[in-house]
């Protein structure tokens, strides 16, 4: 008797062992749960992101003239707006020009590029945090003045400060992507083995979603996900869907085709980029060489739609804010605003050749 409880108590342990080591993927890790693809649904840009928005021009003058967007991010209803590479352009709430940092350079007090930027309130001031591969330097929202920097023995791609000043790093020269500091710079945690096919750049790097910031490995149908109150990582799945693209795949055509495999990954079913508001959320994914739009809501696809780079529709990533999405519009787009979004015919937006671009926020 004793002999058969002992067998059944390792079998047990034996059981459980598989079972950790071999993670099975519940609904707490899926964003959605869904086997459809999208399909185009006509919806219009109201019934895409929300019946509330506004239009909000940027004022144009020869101190601020804005190149290409490469990031926007709405702080205290204010905007910033990271140009060219090279630039960050700072709009009140109406569009009202304040300031600019264009202080190009290798010096203490200068950037050699903008590789992210994030804002903040420090010790009740608005500070502008930018990574420029080599350290975060600080500048004063309002006046431009810089104020400190943080080094870092690594380079530095995007970061993500949290409300204990702890700081959230993707890497490089490093054994891992994601890399989490105190304060003072020094490393607290590190996660996720480096694989070249995952270090994907985007504007918005950690989208938020309910409390986790998330960070998707590459193109992959997968994520690492970052609770800033335990500072824990975990993976999960945007959808249940086997038809996306997945990171053995994704690792696979790295292997056989190098740095080329995002041509083979464009002959399969992948996940651009991910945006979380609310209880909404908004996918773009390329399906048969074919982008979407789609809109989720409590873990369903509610509509979506065709689009192509160049349009209006693809800003939709590009931009950060705790209360809406964020689109912009070009001066030779704004025909396609007014066809959208007006409803009798009228003009919503009139915009010279040369005038900056036109902010579309939908709450």
């Amino acid at each position: 008797m004793k002999n058969v409880l002992f067998i059944q108590l390792m079998i047990c342990i034996s059981l459980w062992a598989i079972s950790c080591s071999n993670p099975k993927h519940t609904d707490s890790d899926i964003l959605w749960d869904q086997e459809k693809l999208p399909k185009e649904d006509n919806p219009s840009w109201t019934e895409l992101f929300s019946q509330s928005y506004k239009l909000v021009p940027l004022e144009t003058n020869d101190t601020c003239l804005i190149g290409q967007i490469d990031k926007i991010k709405k702080f205290k209803n204010h905007y910033y707006i990271a140009s060219s590479g090279n630039s960050l352009f700072h709009f009140d709430e109406q569009g009202n020009f304040i300031s600019a940092l264009t202080q190009k350079g290798a010096g203490p007090e200068e950037f050699i590029r903008i590789e992210d930027f994030e804002v903040y309130e420090v010790n009740g001031k608005t500070e502008i945090w930018i990574s420029d591969n080599q350290s975060i330097k600080s500048f004063d929202a309002f006046n431009g003045q810089f104020l400190y920097k943080k080094s870092f023995p690594f380079t530095i791609y995007k970061f993500k400060r949290l409300n204990n000043s702890h700081i959230l790093l993707v890497t490089g020269q490093n054994e891992y992507i994601l890399t989490l500091v105190d304060e003072n710079c020094q490393v607290l945690k590190q996660y996720l083995k480096k694989e070249i096919p995952y270090l994907m750049f985007r504007p918005v790097q950690f989208p938020q979603y309910n409390d986790s910031y998330l960070f998707q490995l590459g193109l992959a149908n997968e994520f690492v996900s970052f609770n800033p109150q335990t500072e824990t990582f975990n993976q999960g799945h945007y959808t249940s869907n086997p038809n996306y693209l997945s990171t053995n795949e994704l690792l696979e055509m790295f292997n056989s085709k190098g740095t080329d495999f995002v041509r083979s990954a464009n002959q399969m079913n992948y996940l651009c980029n991910f945006y979380g508001l609310k209880d909404k959320i908004w996918i773009h994914s390329n399906v048969g060489g074919t982008n979407y739009l789609s809109k989720i809501e409590s873990g369903k696809m509610i509509t979506s739609t065709q689009f192509s780079y160049g349009s209006i529709l693809a800003t939709a990533f590009t931009g950060e804010s705790d209360d809406s999405i964020l689109l912009y519009i070009l001066p030779e787009q704004q025909e396609e605003c007014n066809q959208a979004l007006s409803l009798n015919g009228e003009q919503l937006l009139k915009l010279d050749a040369n005038d900056n671009p036109c902010l579309l926020e939908f709450f």
